[in-house]
């Protein structure tokens, strides 16, 4: 499974047939499982086999250790940061470092390993074979310990993999969760300069990095100690020509930091591209009902068109630098080894013999894993640093400031201040003022809410410091009233409410907050899941007051027009309900809250004159009678009602009370349908230590109410709207094979590669031939005619290598081009066909979806299938080649290798049918992780009242 996921399951759950048990009745099996399974991953059998058998669901995962579940985890890590300068490498290392050098004291364990065959093995049965009289005990005893020595060293390997892929899913789950926890904390500004597309893309893209490094860390540090380690030995056999090996190696590994430097810039540009790209999908499918009104389908194609061609151009620079660093760790093997031997032969006149270059080359093909994975590790890290400067720079953001806002609990001084005159809401002499910054992207014309609507009165003119919007402002509000705020459009009523709210920045002044507020947004935010789930928004089902609020909020006869009555799932930013309707949903929910106080900014603007009367006289009238209201309106007939307390102007920065204090004293009974919320408590009657721990959130253990509305559950209904994302079966169809083969330019291209790999093989095999031509030289001539061919031999070996440096680079290069081609390709058809589907789609897929599809699938085909492919065809061929040269070697020996190739692919597929399962579970289950955030972002400011 990919490590790069915090899903809410861990790698494997008991499958028991086709039988399901309770996810949380079942407990993880390493946590039962003896030494020996523990040791040979025995505990995972169960869930290998039923993978070969079936295809696996989500369900056949086991719940995730407590030790492993992401609260916890993000708890510990934010507390660690905070305590270490708020640096996420320095938390990290403080957090797993015992484990940490646990896996470097494993990595050195399997480093000594790897060198025992070819420093003590190898040179022993070579010297066995070129004795007169061949000891055939000792041989085998030394083949035997070598194998041994390798099954433990792959042990050891798998451990340390596991150890390093669990740490990486524990700090991407930890960094995740940071990530959206400080997304709901943004203050207007900080929304502003990071739009949800940008947050999105750290969420998968840069977390992603994150990881990469936490899993191949190690490696930054081990391979120089194993070339150092290899150079050691190879002093012992070829003298002082290993210094001359020495210096080549320190002269490439110079360049490689040089070319990093290059490619950690090219990265920063790459990352750029790309949220631009994200933020204008994020706009452009967020708002795509408007898109689709306008027909502005292909002016945003087009603009996504010219934004892709910047990235592609950017990733082609970074693959550039990569191929360069590539192609100097590929070849460094072969050039070390063409100096040490020229030095040797030339310089210091010695004889190549064949234990000499058996040894010297045994030793290098031993360094040749760790410095194929060297370019992984490099650019790895500088993806890492990357991110974090990125991450860093989102976590330490400004957000809302919870001391701008008084609370009874905060303020002993205010609370007995305003409880002489039972005060919930007052502003005292408080100025107020929006921070802007520049957009980044001005000829967008989605025209994007920012700040859920409440910024859009700000005054743009200066970039750089909060303006001042609203100056010496008081205002008190006491318990039970019923308030309106009214004035012309763009005066300033929901920056007013954002400031009551602590949304806009408090320049002076008191503001205090007497009990709990629901917030109604001028733009109703929506949950894509049923209204039942919108209205209750957590909260335990009250069938009684549930019915109360439904009658009260006139959705009454709405909701038995709905396939599922409240059942009936909601589509993206409610695309499937009317603006009325919407308005009218998250009144329910403010309402459904009961709140306190309630702050409603214009819920009656979308809805006509007989739904207003219904709400004002059933709602505000009515279920909201003892309640504090503060309601936005335009409507004359209730700015002049005689139900209204108070009435205030909201004008040119100033507000002011626009009628005298009136008693609701000819207030209508409350309406027989609708029962009033019962009165809230007064502050002035709770102790303050109750009020504290009223505001600390306790979970509740028994009711997963909350997680259910936030994961969209809606199973089982036949309201169901978004439909569950589809997961293949079984192999990766040809189809799909095919399909990204005519991407990069059809069989045509594959050819081309083939070939060039094909090229590299040869020339490669052509220089270990002419190398063991070479020192068999030593044992059939004399040795001046050895010193005289020399030159000869040195300079055609030289030549094969040289050849095989470019042959790489024109084959890694051409693998990378073509690479790109097909991203290109598929990235411009998944965009028109996604952009010229009918509204059903987007109805029924989710935007987390769609971002998932556009950000992190987009970013596996655009740089990790091209970067894989192309060492997957040279390990082929390699292996190919070794399996070729065992059997004409060996001759009829050789056949033992079919079957064991035939036992290694079945091996292999038993492991590679429940990995692929969970790959596609992985991918699937990450979407709703999107939707959240995304839907989390546009409405934290509802969240937060």
């Amino acid at each position: 499974m990919d490590t790069d996921t915090a899903t809410g399951f861990s790698i494997v759950k008991s499958p028991r047939g086709d039988t399901r048990t309770n996810l949380l009745a079942s407990l993880h099996p390493i946590d039962n499982a003896n030494l020996l399974s523990k040791a040979i991953f025995g505990w995972a059998n169960t869930l290998l086999r039923e993978g070969n058998r079936r295809q696996l669901s989500p369900e056949d995962l086991w719940p995730l250790q407590e030790s492993n579940k992401a609260a916890p985890l993000a708890s510990k890590y934010a507390s660690v940061y905070v305590t270490h300068g708020n640096s996420l490498l320095r938390t990290f290392f403080a957090i797993y470092w015992v484990k940490l050098v646990a896996v470097a004291l494993m990595q050195l364990f399997s480093v000594a390993c790897d060198l025992y065959g070819p420093a003590y093995v190898l040179p022993k049965v070579v010297r066995a074979v070129q004795q007169p009289v061949f000891d055939a005990t000792s041989t085998s005893l030394l083949v035997l310990s070598l194998y041994g020595i390798q099954v433990l060293s792959a042990f050891m390997k798998a451990h340390m993999n596991f150890i390093n892929r669990l740490i990486g899913i524990q700090l991407g789950s930890s960094v995740r969760s940071m990530l959206f926890e400080k997304a709901l904390k943004l203050n207007a500004k900080s929304k502003k300069e990071k739009s949800t597309g940008d947050i999105t893309n750290l969420f998968s893209t840069d977390v992603t990095n994150l990881l990469q490094f936490a899993t191949n860390m190690n490696l930054i540090w081990i391979v120089p100690v194993q070339i150092a380690v290899v150079l050691y030995l190879l002093y012992l056999l070829v003298g002082w020509s290993v210094f001359v090996g020495l210096a080549v190696v320190v002269v490439i590994l110079a360049l490689n930091a040089v070319v990093a430097i290059f490619l950690g810039k090219e990265q920063d540009h790459l990352y750029k591209a790309k949220d631009n790209r994200m933020k204008v999908v994020n706009e452009v499918f967020g708002a795509i009902q408007i898109v689709k009104f306008n027909a502005w389908e292909e002016k945003f194609v087009a603009k996504l068109t010219e934004l892709r061609l910047v990235e592609i151009v950017s990733i082609w620079k970074f693959m550039r630098y990569y191929i360069v660093l590539m192609v100097f760790l590929f070849s460094t093997p072969v050039l070390v080894t063409i100096t040490i031997f020229a030095t040797f032969t030339l310089w210091m006149g010695q004889s190549l013999t064949v234990a000499i270059v058996f040894s010297t080359l045994s030793l290098f093909m031993s360094l040749q894993e760790a410095l194929f994975g060297l370019p992984v590790v490099v650019m790895s890290t500088v993806q890492c640093f990357v991110s974090v400067k990125r991450i860093n720079a989102v976590l330490l953001m400004d957000e809302c400031n919870p001391s701008d806002v008084q609370t009874p609990a905060s303020n002993a001084a205010l609370k007995a201040k305003y409880a002489t005159d039972r005060t919930v809401l007052a502003v005292d002499q408080g100025s107020f003022g929006w921070h802007t910054v520049a957009s980044d992207n001005k000829d967008s014309a989605t025209d994007k809410k920012v700040v859920d609507a409440v910024a859009l009165e700000a005054n743009a003119n200066d970039n750089n410091a909060a303006s001042v919007f609203f100056a010496d402002v008081n205002l008190t509000i006491q318990q039970g009233q019923f308030v309106v705020l009214h004035g012309a459009v763009g005066q300033g009523k929901s920056s007013l409410c954002a400031a009551l709210l602590g949304e806009m920045r408090k320049l002076a002044g008191t503001v205090f907050v007497g009990g709990d507020v629901a917030y109604f947004a001028q733009q109703p935010w929506i949950q894509n899941a049923t209204i039942r789930d919108n209205i209750l928004f957590g909260k335990p089902f009250d069938a009684a007051k549930y019915a109360n609020v439904v009658e009260a909020c006139a959705l009454t006869k709405d909701m038995a027009g709905l396939p599922a009555g409240d059942r009936t799932e909601i589509g993206q930013k409610g695309v499937n309900l009317s603006g009325g309707q919407k308005a009218r949903v998250s009144l329910a929910r403010a309402c459904y809250s009961d709140a306190d106080i309630f702050v409603l900014d214009s819920p009656l603007s979308a809805v006509d004159a007989i739904v207003q009367n219904e709400i004002f006289t059933k709602c505000f009238l009515g279920l909201l009678r003892y309640k504090t209201i503060l309601l936005v309106t335009h409507s004359h007939d209730i700015i002049q009602s005689p139900h209204v307390h108070r009435t205030f102007l909201v004008q040119d920065g100033a507000v002011t009370e626009s009628t005298s204090p009136r008693n609701r004293t000819n207030s209508p009974k409350p309406v027989s349908s609708v029962t009033p919320l019962p009165p809230p408590t007064a502050y002035w009657a709770v102790d303050s230590q109750d009020i504290l721990d009223d505001l600390v959130v306790k979970p509740d253990n028994n009711d997963d109410s909350r997680d259910k509305t936030l994961l969209n559950t809606t199973e089982g209904q036949s309201g169901t709207l978004v439909v569950e994302e589809g997961r293949a079966e079984g192999r990766v169809s040809k189809a799909v094979v095919v399909e990204y083969i005519r991407a990069f330019g059809g069989w045509g291209s594959m050819s081309v590669m083939l070939f060039l790999t094909l090229i590299v093989e040869v020339v490669k095999v052509s220089g270990d031939m002419w190398l063991s031509h070479w020192s068999n030289q030593s044992t059939t001539l004399s040795p001046e005619a050895f010193r005289a061919n020399t030159n000869q031999n040195m300079l055609i070996y030289g030549i094969l290598v040289i050849g095989g440096f470019l042959a790489t680079l024109v084959q890694l290069a051409s693998v990378l081009m073509y690479g790109l081609r097909g991203a290109k390709k598929l990235f411009w058809e998944m965009l028109h066909s996604v952009s010229e589907a009918p509204m059903s789609f987007f109805d029924t897929n989710p935007i987390g979806r769609v971002l998932n599809r556009f950000g992190d699938d987009i970013t596996q085909v655009d740089m990790a299938i091209p970067l894989m492919f192309a060492p997957l065809l040279a390990e082929t061929a390699t292996a190919i080649t070794k399996i070729v040269t065992t059997i004409v070697i060996t001759q009829w020996m050789g056949l033992i290798v079919l079957p064991l190739v035939a036992l290694y692919y079945l091996l292999g597929s038993f492991y590679l049918s429940p990995l692929r399962e969970v790959n596609r579970i992985e991918k699937t289950t990450r979407s709703p992780l999107f939707s959240l955030v995304s839907e989390g972002i546009d409405g934290s400011t509802t969240i937060r009242a």
